[in-house]
């Protein structure tokens, strides 16, 4: 079976990113913007597609079956999406509890949202969102205009996770122009906003009921959205019940009234294996992360329907932390970049499934750098020439010495998403390092990589916007995202003016050209480990129908589900 038979990837990013200005300047109302097709690139994959949503007359009026249990290969650690740490899994849960401004399918349209019109200054600093009348918090409290702009202030003078951190330095103030329309004054042009807005991470969030309680938001959270927070059982499940005076929609949804599913259910193993007997056992409906062996036999199987999706943002891939000896030497951190067998790594690990990644920034971006390509081949030979020359020589035992010192470095996981590293531990050591691997997961994950203890800590991320780098490069790190941490000096500072400089930008072909800057300085100064697009399988019953897929191709919303 060919790659291209697998998969469906997010669309339109080119268009989106070029035509999002005019978009905007215009009131969006029921029906969206349409964009217009992406020219394939040389040498690109096939063009997209994207799960089709279900018409809104295609849906049955009721259904006998009103309970989705969903398996995540991770426990969040908060579900309140002014705090979420910037696990994925979080943003899943989140997403049926939280409502954003605007929304984005996988064709990249903006929808309306808790939005319903918006408009923009000519520099993009200043935005007027109309909001949609009549919404109230799932604690019986209205939402108003007065309620997003909280919002804003909240997460402008306070700490906060890393979807609403991303906006933290820009936000300038926001104020409630009448109970349905707010003014957000950014301090720097901010083109991509509408697309950074529709992330789930980006829910608004209930500043109120999160200054009442405290961190307890993170475990029983007030928002708007389609299904209200129920009970959380630790190590088990997280339960959400139906919202039934969930009436205001995105027309994204194609539905009107409270959702046909009455409770959905989430539970998380980081076994991949355990997800899918469920799945095959008819104990769960839905899984994310199946299994690259699986893949093939699970679409045989007429119960289920398997997805394959191309996730937009940063590729799999590790760090080097420029601040620790030995990766402080960028010899060193080149000869593990040239150590690397990627495409070992892809057949072995990944079943030939995806494809190799160059950079720090996923292809099909229009900000992608193709020169890439060609600046690191797998070459331990190169690898060992540079760790010579850097006075790194062979030990008694194998592992290399210099001054009295073994090369060692610590590769961190995240269980249950990093499978790749311990080929990557087996490359290192070939060339005479003694490589260790930390398994972590969830929360000491995060701490572990933001701590800046470790040599080489294996990441990813999903997004929509090549602006969101700057969560991943910036030296400000967002709330507890890990990033920060990998360079140090005036080369840090450069970085850290570029990516601000790139975000800022409107002009299209210049932002381009920036994005491109940056994408070949990190990899000249050697600061990550290329390993792979990131290729999304997930599974679920046939009877299950009607959800939709947010822009990333990543997030599901449950609001338009039912059971055939």
């Amino acid at each position: 079976m060919a790659l291209r038979d697998l998969f469906v990837r997010p669309s339109s990013i080119l268009m989106v990113l070029l035509i999002a200005g005019s978009l905007i300047l215009a009131a969006c109302g029921a029906t969206p913007p349409q964009s217009a097709p992406v020219p394939t690139q040389a040498g690109a994959a096939p063009p997209p597609t994207s799960v089709p949503a279900t018409p809104a007359d295609a849906r049955p009026q009721a259904t006998g079956r009103t309970r989705l249990v969903f398996f995540g290969n991770l426990e969040p650690a908060s579900i309140d999406v002014i705090t979420m740490s910037g696990n994925v899994n979080e943003r899943q849960v989140a997403a049926q509890i939280f409502e954003t401004l605007v929304y984005m399918d996988q064709s990249q349209q903006i929808y309306p949202g808790l939005a319903r019109e918006w408009s923009r200054s000519d520099d993009a600093t200043t935005w007027t969102f109309k909001l949609v009348s009549g919404v109230k918090w799932h604690d019986g409290t209205p939402f108003t205009a007065q309620s997003v702009a909280d919002y804003f202030d909240y997460i402008r003078d306070n700490p906060v996770g890393s979807g609403p951190g991303s906006l933290k330095a820009v936000i300038g103030s926001a104020k409630a122009v009448d109970e349905t329309t707010v003014e957000l004054t950014l301090t720097a042009p901010r083109p991509d906003l509408l697309i950074e807005l529709a992330d789930p991470g980006m829910g608004i969030g209930n500043a109120a009921y999160l200054k009442r309680v405290g961190a307890d938001a993170g475990f029983n959270p007030v928002g708007t959205g389609p299904f209200k927070f129920k009970e959380w059982v630790r190590g088990s499940q997280i339960v959400l019940e139906r919202n039934p005076e969930w009436t205001w929609g995105s027309p994204l949804f194609k539905m009107s009234g409270p959702p046909l599913i009455e409770e959905v259910v989430f539970r998380f193993s980081s076994e991949a294996q355990t997800r899918l007997a469920a799945l095959e056992a008819g104990e769960v409906d839905f899984v994310d992360l199946l299994p690259f062996q699986d893949v093939v036999r699970v679409r045989t199987d007429p119960r289920f329907t398997v997805t394959g999706v191309l996730l937009p943002g940063m590729p799999q891939m590790n760090y080097l932390n420029t601040s620790l000896a030995p990766t402080d030497d960028i010899n060193v951190r080149k000869a593990i970049i040239y150590a690397t067998d990627k495409q070992g790594i892809i057949e072995s690990v990944y079943f030939n499934m995806v494809e190799p990644a160059y950079g720090p920034l996923s292809r099909v971006f229009p900000e992608y750098e193709p020169a890439l390509e060609q600046m690191y081949e797998y070459n331990p030979e190169k690898a060992a020439q540079l760790l010579e020359e850097a006075g790194w020589l062979p030990g008694p035992d194998g592992v290399r010495v210099k001054d009295g010192r073994r090369l060692e470095v610590t590769i961190v996981e995240n269980k249950g998403w990093n499978d790749w590293v311990y080929v990557l531990q087996a490359n290192l050591q070939a060339i005479g390092f003694d490589a260790k691997v930390l398994t972590t997961q969830g929360p000491s994950n995060t701490e572990a990589i933001a701590s800046g203890k470790y040599h080489v800590p294996a990441m990813g991320d999903v997004f929509a916007s090549a602006s969101q780098m700057t969560r991943d490069w910036h030296s400000e790190g967002y709330g507890t995202f890990p990033s920060g941490h990998f360079l140090k000096g005036e080369d840090g500072a450069r970085l850290d003016r570029m990516l601000k400089e790139a975000e800022t930008e409107i002009d299209p072909e210049k932002r381009i050209e920036k994005y491109r800057e940056i994408q070949k300085f990190i990899m000249e100064q050697a600061l990550m480990v290329p390993i792979f697009e990131l290729y999304f399988y997930v599974a679920h019953a046939n009877n299950l129908k009607g959800f939709v897929v947010d822009g990333t191709g990543f997030y599901k919303y449950f609001a338009p589900a039912y059971f055939e």
